[in-house]
């Protein structure tokens, strides 16, 4: 009978053991998850990918044949331009250090093949490409947001995820010869087609006639009021 409960206390001591462990590690697994995330490797990364990024764009506003596109490319090549000027200075005031911008090794080869070509072969190409490099950055954006230890970088990650959200879709309409949707100025926003934009700045003339006729006509129906 005693060999029966002492062999009966070392298994209920062996199982509250096991279950102590379990619980020890479970705050340890949640904690590994925040931990996964490093501020200062992350904005070093990130104004390389946004370099290259920069040279992309650069390259479509070179080439591209449609309006609309060579908009949405000189967009991104200020936007990230400006992004990693903001990222090097929080590297330095935050952690002592720089990162000289650098093209990544994995997007050379894409500037060099998309330097060999030219009409919508090179505007669909381009945007394939850039869309893939959205994609690839989205789920780093999405953990800096999340766990970033500073609150402005967590709001920078925030826009640049829902940004290149859009931009990826504006990549997929041009791919697929759709129009897009396009920021006139002023606040105002039209819908330019992809054909409409091959002639270099038509595209965006049109925008611009479009919005002159309606003004004119709201200016005739208040004099006509008069």
């Amino acid at each position: 009978m005693n060999r029966r409960i002492i062999s009966a206390s070392r298994v209920g001591a062996a199982a509250l053991m096991t279950v102590g462990l379990a619980l020890a590690a479970a705050p340890a697994a949640v904690a590994d998850d925040d931990s996964e995330f490093n501020e200062k490797e992350f904005l070093a990364m990130t104004v390389d990918h946004h370099f290259g990024g920069v040279r992309m764009a650069e390259l479509c506003v070179q080439k591209a044949t449609r309006a609309h596109l060579k908009g949405l490319c000189s967009e991104i090549k200020d936007t990230q331009s400006e992004e990693i000027a903001t990222m090097r200075s929080w590297l330095k005031n935050w952690y002592g250090t720089d990162e000289t911008p650098s093209v990544p090794p994995e997007t050379k080869p894409m500037l060099d093949r998309l330097s060999g070509l030219s009409g919508r072969t090179f505007d669909v190409e381009l945007s394939r490409d850039f869309a893939q490099h959205h994609r690839e950055f989205l789920p780093d954006a999405d953990k800096c947001r999340k766990h970033a230890e500073h609150g402005e970088l967590r709001a920078m990650c925030d826009t640049m995820y829902q940004t290149q959200t859009e931009e990826i879709g504006k990549f997929e309409a041009v791919i697929a010869g759709k129009p897009i949707t396009v920021d006139t100025g002023n606040g105002g926003l039209a819908t330019v087609g992809s054909d409409s934009a091959g002639t270099g700045g038509a595209g965006w003339l049109a925008v611009g006639g479009v919005a002159a006729a309606l003004g004119t006509a709201a200016v005739s129906r208040r004099l006509r009021r008069q």
